[in-house]
């Protein structure tokens, strides 16, 4: 499983701390490849979001580095994966609360992540929150993810509209999150298979708010992800496209494409060329 990807993140028009944060992670095992890529946005309505946020990045990085690896060589199957995933996520959102307790503070973050399995072309996609994953092909961006968001409950059950929901004042109010004093939090699972010529992407509800679906396509069309950097430009022009449109909220992008090791040999050579 070879992959292209990169990421951008930025505090956007007038925020003076970044409460969002990230990571791409990539390991080998018995000739198949994993990899982690994760978003998570700290609530900024809340005590050290950008704390809450990277708490969690730094659970799933550990959870990629050694659970993982454990339960491959144990040979799990894809749902005890998840299963033991989701253990790990939910022990973190207790850590968040405790800490919360204990300090007088209340954290909280949303988080979206996908986990490539290469031993098994699959993908396992764990989401809470308003952050977002898109599988982007033949000139659309599809959505992969449901937000967990007052706003978007109403959009689905016909009390507002699309339109309406752009002007909504309560943008920002979840109904699913991690930390943030909620317990007994679900999390969303699903299980795709890995495509080829595919690009997956993952962001903060920033880097959507300002953009459209369909600039996101064409930026980010496969056809044109051909190289790491290629691929970090198309990112940074997206975030000056919302900080241009005075988009507020802090602006976190990634994106993957997973390709045949041919055409990744080709894309080495004319970058090394």
């Amino acid at each position: 499983m070879n992959y292209i990807s990169a990421y951008c993140t930025d505090t956007g028009a007038i925020k003076r701390i970044n409460q969002d944060s990230l990571c791409i992670k990539s390991a080998a095992m018995n000739g198949n490849e994993y990899i982690l890529a994760a978003v998570c946005d700290g609530l900024g309505g809340l005590s050290d979001g950008e704390t809450a946020s990277a708490f969690v990045i730094c659970t799933l990085s550990e959870w990629f580095e050694k659970r993982l690896p454990e339960m491959l060589k144990e040979e799990k199957n894809i749902l005890q994966i998840r299963h033991d995933l989701d253990d790990t996520l939910h022990d973190a959102s207790d850590r968040l609360n405790s800490y919360a307790e204990r300090t007088g503070k209340t954290l909280g973050t949303t988080m979206t992540a996908l986990i490539f399995l290469g031993n098994q072309g699959k993908i396992i996609a764990a989401h809470i929150g308003d952050s977002r994953a898109y599988m982007i092909k033949n000139g659309n961006a599809e959505l992969l993810t449901t937000d967990h968001s007052v706003i978007f409950d109403e959009i689905r059950s016909g009390k507002l509209t699309e339109e309406e929901a752009a002007a909504d004042t309560r943008q920002n109010q979840l109904t699913r999150c991690i930390g943030a004093g909620l317990e007994d939090v679900t999390f969303d699972y699903s299980i795709l298979t890995a495509e080829y010529d595919t690009v997956y992407m993952i962001c903060s509800d920033g880097f959507v708010k300002k953009i459209t679906a369909g600039e996101i396509a064409a930026e980010l069309d496969p056809e044109v992800i051909t190289d790491d950097d290629t691929t970090e430009r198309k990112l940074a022009h997206l975030t000056k496209l919302c900080i241009e449109r005075d988009e507020t909220d802090n602006i976190s992008s990634l994106a993957i494409k997973l390709i045949e090791r041919a055409e990744k040999q080709i894309a080495e050579q004319r970058y090394n060329s």
